[in-house]
């Protein structure tokens, strides 16, 4: 979660916010997650005639900066890729059908990171496979 300062920071300032938006627009990788009130938010704001954001639109700005991020390590330089590889073949032992399914789908996209939108539920399957130690 951002600051408050960070939140007033970008919220004043359209030269930051309106590229901010235009770039997570333009992200195809994050556009095939994020909602439907994401992508129509983040064009008007891209958009936006105004010299300054509400700060619950600055703080929505940076919550969807965050779940666009790219992670391709956690922790000291785990590897994601070989996380969701180890975790794809544990994925039995997961407790949950839903996780098991999350693992699957990460495991067939072929993708190498996990976005900040899923690092969560993630690192939450990293540390019940004993993939990751509790207190990363």
């Amino acid at each position: 979660m951002a600051s408050w300062i960070e939140i007033d920071r970008i919220r004043k300032d359209p030269k930051v916010f309106k590229p901010l938006a235009g770039h997570l627009l333009a992200d195809a990788e994050y556009a095939r997650e994020r909602s439907e009130f994401a992508t129509e938010f983040l064009k008007s704001i891209s958009r936006s005639e105004t010299d300054e954001l509400t700060t619950r639109q600055g703080e929505i700005l940076l919550e969807l900066r965050s779940e666009g991020q790219r992670h391709f390590g956690i922790g000291d330089g785990l590897s994601v890729e070989i996380l969701i590889g180890k975790c794809f073949l544990a994925r039995l032992d997961l407790g949950n059908d839903d996780d098991v399914e999350r693992i699957e789908a990460l495991k067939a996209s072929g993708r190498t990171f996990v976005t900040g939108k899923q690092i969560g539920w993630f690192k939450r399957i990293c540390k019940e496979l004993g993939e990751l130690e509790p207190y990363l």
